[in-house]
């Protein structure tokens, strides 16, 4: 009974480790924020979430959407933008869809 008992106790933790556990490679990763830099030779963009107050990095590739935009030369410090991107197995974030506000 015992071991019944610690079986069940750490599948309840390993469950709920796995609920609240970060976004893996492939699962889109929603976000707003205003942009902070350009490095269009790098196909990088700099945001800021606004109510985080954190920094991140995007990563335009050749598939991302952009909305509002005919390419990453169009992106400006100071855009308003929102969007979706996905985290590589080498841990960039790569937009799906970005979106001028």
């Amino acid at each position: 009974m015992p071991r019944l008992l610690i079986s069940i106790i750490g599948l309840a933790c390993l469950l709920g480790l796995l609920a609240g556990a970060p976004a893996q490679a492939g699962d889109p990763v929603a976000f707003s924020g205003k942009v902070k830099k350009v490095l269009a030779d790098k196909n990088k963009v700099g945001i800021k979430d606004p109510k985080t107050k954190k920094r991140f990095t995007v990563v335009i590739g050749k598939d991302s959407k952009l909305e509002g935009y005919s390419g990453i030369a169009d992106i400006r410090k100071g855009d308003q933008v929102s969007g979706a991107y996905v985290v590589t197995g080498k841990g960039l974030y790569v937009v799906t869809h970005l979106k001028k506000e």
